[in-house]
């Protein structure tokens, strides 16, 4: 379960970044970064999620992270995209989305008179991404 945590995590990271990073998502080869920013390298990278699985360091105290539905769904399409293939999950729009209880639910949509399958679900923590559930139904 931690280590879903941390996927997630690095995933949310990863889709709040990819709008600003060309390489979406990916990381830049360290000559690739400019010069004129410190950098502090893959070691210490290592040192602070060492430091972080461990429970050492600043706690995590936001008591809601993802607020919106705008936020809600740039956290859950790039997974999505990636466990079902984005052409598939674009074909389920618009979405049904709904924040209860701490939680968001987001659900694809089919056409009314689509009798092949289902959509995805997915229901992740507001607080912190944690995912609950991620499913496509046939």
């Amino acid at each position: 379960m931690t280590r879903l945590f941390y996927f997630l995590l690095i995933s949310l990271c990863c889709a709040c970044s990819s709008s600003t990073n060309s390489n979406q998502g990916t990381a830049p080869k360290p000559e690739t970064i400019s010069t004129d920013h410190s950098i502090l390298g893959e070691e210490n990278a290592r040192k602070q999620l060492n430091d972080c699985l461990k429970g050492k360091g600043q706690p995590f105290t936001w008591d809601t992270l993802i607020k919106t539905p705008a936020t809600a769904i740039a956290i859950a399409e790039p997974i999505l995209f990636d466990v079902f293939g984005k052409e598939q999950i674009l074909q389920e729009k618009p979405y049904e989305i709904y924040q209860m209880e701490g939680y968001w639910y987001i659900a694809g949509t089919l056409p009314k008179s689509y009798n092949k399958g289902g959509a995805f679900e997915i229901i992740f923590s507001a607080k912190d991404g944690r995912i609950i559930r991620l499913t496509h139904y046939k």
